[in-house]
């Protein structure tokens, strides 16, 4: 029997065992084309007519597509494979399909849960909203030569975020290394700007141009990293929200140009899953993005984005990441709200590799936007007015939780680079028994500090010493 509009569009409260969806926190923005998008009840944002499903095995997937009066399309997309199963995307001809689906999942053997395809955004505090633009990325081109000797950053002093958290102190015992890799899993990167470029990740076993998978990982041509949102090894960022987290992590330091990052040396891995002017993304394609950086060598992940939804197979991606030692940077959220009692995903997943990053401003005051949670939320780092690289060799100003991961991600880099048998665990000590403690971050963050990258290094010495 077919339900009433009124009841379909409650349908994700539904809870079945395994199958009960989670609904707490605060909706994503909802930024993709309004055809293309729905509400649950509790307003999180979700793909129409696309579920993920888990199931035990091809088998238990198709059972569950051949149940009376689902409207299921033909794409059955896999996504990931991980303990107890693997996930599914797929589609259906109608809402009422997908509900009828959901009904029927509790009663098809091997279906271990379903969830819609939510959707996420970037964490940008403040009224400024980057433009959106062309995503259609350029040609590479080639890699400049570095200074022989180091030139002095004429933009540098823009950076109050890395006088707070003692860079050059930290610069005098190491500045970054090449061979950390850190994926921004974000907008994507300006893989061109001068100020990246010499640090952007180059996948060493795929020949340019070629059209072909030469390291027989999945994708063809992935350069410098990939675009799962429109499908392609370009990308280049449509929005400038990712150029400038990524030039926090590691703008190149020292080579005359711009600014430097927290790390002055890194691999910056481009993996784009949001875009559009209010840079919004599929949990389908955060998974693939972090699949793709957890199976191509990057130890650490920059998350400049989130939302309110739980998603359990974004935490079991995660938790693959988890399991190989891989640090996951997470932004708090700019709600101005309490995460441990109003979750936002994914800074609020309880998992060993997740450190989650509030804000803080140029007076070492919690920002007005920032999340916080002394649960949740393990330290705060500078993100308000924050200057950093964007799109076209330019630069910009910009604040929010989304300014303040990157800024531990590339002192997370810069310690690895020190320390590189260090995995998440060893990071994340290093990173948290560092902070200078503040009367504001108080039973706000669970160290009640903010970041300082020079004495992280210091405690990761003693840290390996034990």
């Amino acid at each position: 029997m077919r339900r009433s509009v009124a009841s379909r569009s409650a349908w994700i409260l539904a809870a079945g065992g395994a199958l009960a969806v989670a609904a707490v926190g605060v909706a994503a923005k909802a930024s993709l084309d309004a055809k293309e998008t729905a509400l649950t009840r509790k307003g999180f944002p979700y793909v129409k007519g696309e579920l993920l499903v888990k199931t035990t095995s091809k088998a238990s997937l198709e059972r569950f597509a051949a149940q009376e009066g689902i409207g299921m399309l033909v794409e059955r997309q896999a996504i990931t494979e991980g303990t107890g199963g693997s996930w599914h995307k797929v589609k259906f001809d109608s809402e009422e399909s997908m509900q009828e689906a959901y009904d029927a999942a509790s009663k098809v053997e091997g279906v271990v849960h379903v969830e819609p395809n939510y959707i996420y955004s970037i964490n940008l505090g403040g009224p400024k909203q980057p433009p959106g633009g062309d995503s259609k990325g350029p040609d590479y081109v080639d890699v400049p030569a570095l200074p022989t000797e180091p030139k002095d950053d004429p933009e540098l002093s823009k950076l109050y975020g890395l006088q707070k958290i003692k860079a050059a102190d930290a610069w005098k015992i190491q500045k970054g290394s090449a061979n950390v890799v850190v994926a921004d899993i974000d907008t994507g990167i300006d893989y061109n700007h001068p100020d990246l470029i010499n640090n952007v990740w180059r996948n060493p076993k795929e020949i340019p141009g070629n059209d072909k998978d030469d390291d027989n990982n999945g994708f063809k041509d992935d350069i410098v990293g990939y675009d799962f949102r429109d499908k392609d090894a370009r990308p280049f960022d449509d929005n400038q929200h990712g150029s400038h987290t990524s030039g926090t992590i590691a703008a190149t330091g020292g080579n005359g140009i711009g600014i430097s990052g927290v790390a002055q040396r890194a691999s910056i891995m481009g993996l784009r899953f949001l875009g559009g002017a209010q840079g919004s993304g599929s949990s389908e394609d955060a998974i693939l993005a972090i699949e793709y950086a957890t199976a191509n060598g990057a130890q650490i992940m920059s998350n400049s984005w989130g939302g309110g939804a739980y998603s359990q197979a974004l935490f079991d991606v995660i938790k693959k990441a988890s399991d190989k030692g891989i640090l996951f940077v997470a932004a708090a959220g700019n709600s101005a709200q309490n995460i441990d009692k109003t979750a936002t995903y994914p800074a609020g997943y309880d998992l060993p590799n997740i450190i989650s990053v509030a804000a803080t401003d140029s007076s070492d005051k919690l920002a007005s936007f920032s999340n916080y949670g002394a649960k949740k939320v393990a330290l705060a780092a500078p993100g308000a007015n924050i200057f950093s690289t964007v799109p076209g060799g330019k630069y910009a100003q910009f604040s929010g939780t989304s300014m303040a991961c990157p800024h531990v991600a590339g002192a997370a880099a810069v310690v690895k680079a020190a320390f590189p048998s260090f995995k998440a665990k060893e990071l994340i000590e290093a990173l948290t028994s560092s902070v200078d403690e503040l009367p504001g971050l108080k039973d706000k963050v669970s160290t009640g500090g903010r970041l300082n990258v020079a004495k992280a290094l210091e405690n990761a010495a003693n840290i390996l010493a034990r």
